[in-house]
Order: C-alpha cells, then structure tokens, then sequence
C-alpha cells in the first residue's frame, strides 16, 4: 500500500523542519524504506536497486579448513550453530559427532559417537543453542533430543515421536520453548505430505500443539513424468516459491519469492509486510536451454520418451530464493542475481553422459531487514558459501572449495550495517 498523498505531504513536511521520527530511514546506499501504519497491517517499502559500487562485502575473520586428508577435524559440516559466546558447535555426519570450537577456531571438545546410548547419536535433525550458551540436537533416528551444557557434557535425553527427519528442525526462541519442524495439516491435492510447520514440544518431549505459517498462494509451474505408478514432478530453479522461518520473538514469517514480499505475523502487533521492487534479473538462453535439456533428461529417466509439455521456462528469475532469520532477529534474504559462468576446468562432468553440463551458477547475495522492516543493506558472499548464522556485522558461514572440502568461516560484513 502507498502513503496517501495527504499523508506523504504530512511527512515530506516534517523532514523538512528537522522532525526525526517523520524522516524515511535512509541505507547508506541512498535507498529510503518507507513506513506506512495507516492500515490494519503495517507495510515497510524499499524501492530502488542498490548500486554495484554499495553492495557490501564479507572479510574473513577466522576460518576452521582441514585439508584434503586432514581426519584431525570435521570430514563434513551437516550443520553449524553459534552460541552466546561466539563458540561453534558442528556436526559431523560421518562420525556421528559434535566439535566445539573456540571463538577463534580451536578445537575445545569432540561430543558424543554414533550410537544409541546416552550422548551417542545416530542422525541431525537439527541443532538449538540454549539459552546458558548449551546445545540440544534432535536425533530423529534414536527418536529423542538431547541436552549438553555448556561444556558440552550429556545432561539429559527427551524421548520424541519417530516417523520423521528433516534438516534444521529442532527450532527455539527467545522465551526457552521448543519446537520440531513437521507436518501440520492434512496433504492437499498433489501433496505426499501437508504443509511444514512447528509443532510445539513439552517438557519432556511429547508434542502440544501445532501451527503453521501464513498460507500464501504462489503459483509455481511444474513438469511431471509417470510411468507404472510412479510419478516426478520438478520445476525451474528460478520459479517463484514460498519460504518460512520463525523469528526469536516468537512469530512466523511467510514470503512470496515471485513477489518479494515478506509478512511478518507478529506477537501482539500488527503484521508487518516487506515489501522491494528490485529490477528483473534475466535468465539468459544458454542457461534455460541447459535447464530445460537437465529437466528433460530427468524426466526421461522416469517416462522414457517424455517431450517437453507445460510453459516455457522463466526469461526472468523470482526476485526471492531464500529467507532466514539471525539470531539478533534480523531478516537475511536470499535474493536473485546475474548469473556467473563456471570456468571450464571447475564444471562438474556428470556421471551420466546424456545430463547437461552446468555451465552457470547464481552468486550469493543477501538483503538485510531490521525487523522493524528497514532495509540495511545488499551483501555479497564468496563463491560456495552457505549462510549459517549471523550477529550484528558478524556472518559465520560453510564454504566448500574446489575439492569440495568445507571450511567454518567468521566473516566480517564490510562496510558495516548503520
């Protein structure tokens, strides 16, 4: 929603005789968000790209890289969460292990081994930090969550319903509850399961109740193949989608990506809706012809001699592809970009002689969002970086390399946020 022309006046008035409040928050790359609260729901609107020149960069501050062959550290990262201290914890999927590390990279414990006894685990479905800088993990396979303190020594277990793992699912927030990530309603049409949402644990374990975030309509175009029974659905990597997360506050937020619009359902406030209209971002012909020849191959695999049957693919790419929330609550958002070709001697061949070679990739670049809705600015990430966590101008994330060996790195946001 636009502010009323008397109501645009009324502020434009104000900012001129020096009224603070009245002033439209200005990011240091000239972009103005403006705040409406006329309505039911409140709209915070940033219009305008942010120059090449403002989009910030990351600087490394601290990074955690064993080598090639390297067994003294992790052999993967499945996940990355950061305590109150600064200190990481990291589960390694293939020892079935917790590392703790130092604020500045020293390995301090390895936790636990598989298994199913006490501080033995058998999956990740997800880490939280506790509130005295402990962790909790959910094993889904060993069907319960466990605790550590702070030294990471095993405390106690929850014994939790089986039946269902994900990635990241054991959610917290700022008052101590928890919650598990699963399915909330019954499957819809098309649906093998119902929508994701949270469901909200006891103490001890067994489930209370559920909720799930806003229902936004998204149309999304899919391609399927059957054969015998089976059936395949995909769509392309730039079509719009939906994305939720839950807040520290204690709220969900739900996001149209073909929108870019970002509603915040919040605890004893108006909701809240961000709002960009960015520039489209073109899909250039090359890439969609490799696109379509990769779908196409996939869904041969199912149907063999499926042709092409449904739209074309999209020219433009969805503004959104990703929505998280830090842990000071602000709002990162994935956010389209021109792609980069992959040099020749970096593409992956594939196994099968008949897939398309990947010659494209997407940069990583986020927009950041007080949760007041303010926009603070675009940020850049170093290639095969994945966001994992973020305090204030500090971003910690996994970065792959060319072997495809990950790293933990503590970035530094530069310049930093206003």
């Amino acid at each position: 929603m636009s502010l009323r022309p008397a109501l645009m006046a009324a502020v434009m008035l104000l900012a001129a005789c020096g009224g603070d409040a009245a002033k439209p928050a200005i990011d240091s790359a000239g972009l103005v968000t403006t705040i409406d609260s006329t309505a039911d729901t409140v709209s915070a609107n940033t219009a305008g790209d942010v120059p090449a020149a403002a989009v910030r960069t990351m600087a490394k501050e601290m990074a955690i890289a064993p080598g090639l062959d390297d067994t003294t550290l992790f052999t993967d990262v499945r996940e990355l969460k950061v305590d109150g201290q600064g200190r990481m914890w990291v589960y390694d999927p293939g020892p079935k292990q917790i590392l703790l590390f130092s604020p500045t990279g020293s390995l301090l414990k390895r936790i636990g081994r598989s298994g199913a006894g006490p501080g033995e685990f058998a999956s990740d479905g997800g880490m939280a930090v506790l509130g005295d800088s402990g962790l909790a993990i959910w094993d889904s396979q060993n069907a319960r969550i466990t605790f550590m303190d702070s030294s990471g020594t095993y405390t106690h277990s929850w014994p939790t319903p089986g039946g269902f793992n994900t990635f990241a699912g054991l959610i917290t927030d700022r008052a101590g509850a928890f919650f598990v990530k699963r399915p909330v309603t019954p499957p819809r049409e098309g649906e093998i399961l119902g929508r994701m949402g949270l469901v909200r644990l006891k103490d001890g374990g067994g489930f209370a109740d559920s909720s799930a975030a806003p229902d936004l309509i998204v149309p999304r175009e899919s391609y399927v193949a059957s054969n015998k029974g089976s059936t395949s659905s995909t769509s392309s990597n730039y079509a719009p989608a939906y994305y939720w997360a839950w807040h520290p506050d204690g709220y969900f937020l739900a996001a149209n990506g073909g929108k870019y619009e970002i509603i915040l359902a919040r605890k004893n406030a108006r909701p809240l809706v961000i709002r960009r209209d960015p520039s489209p971002v073109p899909v250039g012909d090359e890439e969609r012809d490799i696109e379509k020849a990769g779908i196409t191959h996939n869904m041969r695999n199912v149907e063999p001699g499926w042709s092409w049957r449904g739209p074309a693919l999209p020219s433009t790419k969805a503004p959104m592809m990703g929505l998280a929330v830090a842990r000071d609550g602000r709002i990162w958002v994935r956010v389209a970009a021109p792609s980069a070709e992959i040099p020749v001697a970096d593409r992956a061949i594939p196994e099968d002689s008949l897939a398309p070679v990947i010659k494209h990739q997407t940069p990583s670049v986020y927009e950041v969002f007080e949760p007041s809705g303010r926009f603070l600015g675009r940020v850049a990430f170093p290639p095969k970086a994945r966001f994992a966590e973020a305090q204030g101008d500090l971003v910690w994330a996994i970065v792959r390399d060319a072997d495809d060996v990950p790293s933990v790195v503590r970035f530094k946001v530069v310049p930093g946020f206003k």
